[in-house]
């Protein structure tokens, strides 16, 4: 018998003022994979693949464009381009597909401050070096031309938003 056939059976010796209390209980102590449908497993595992070939190819095409082997991303280096190639990359996969900090940083035996601090890098960098913002902006336009829109929709609305802000601090100055 399936959990879903003594769900059923379950549901149906239940009268109706306590369903709403066995189906808080029913989630709490049935595993998430056994509540989903076959079809539901399906688009999860579909989902999972597309993020582990996003993170391939970004992986990929960032270091292209950096200049550097792709295997020196998982070294425990402190040098600044394999640092600078990490940090772009947590900063492009956190909004594309809102992945947990923790989850970024185990990819890389990183923990999530490092991630945050990387992410937060990038949004610096960005502001200030123009070539640093290109070497991003060249990475997004790459990932769009393979079939991976998010990086350029995100990488846009992010400089939009930063134009945005320098506007408003100079009206601010501007009224001073």
């Amino acid at each position: 018998m399936t959990n879903e056939q003594i769900r059923q059976e379950i549901v149906d010796m239940i009268p109706f003022r306590y369903l709403e209390r066995f189906e808080t209980l029913w989630t709490m102590i049935t595993p998430r994979y056994e509540r989903l449908t076959s079809e539901q497993i399906k688009q999860q595992q579909e989902l999972d693949n597309e993020k582990e070939m996003f993170w391939s190819a970004l992986e990929d095409v960032t270091c292209s464009v950096l200049g550097i082997p792709s295997q020196m991303l998982y070294n425990k280096t402190r040098k600044r381009e394999i640092v600078n190639a990490r940090q772009i990359i947590f900063f492009i996969v956190r909004p594309c597909y809102m992945l947990s900090l923790a989850h970024i940083g185990e990819h890389y035996a990183k923990d999530h401050a490092t991630v945050l601090h990387g992410i937060k890098q990038v949004s610096w960098q960005i502001e200030c070096d123009r070539n640093y913002r290109q070497d991003v902006e060249r990475i997004c336009y790459l990932l769009n031309e393979i079939g991976y829109a998010k990086p350029m929709k995100f990488f846009t609305k992010f400089v939009e938003h930063l134009e945005h802000q320098k506007q408003i601090k100079l009206k601010k100055q501007l009224k001073k």
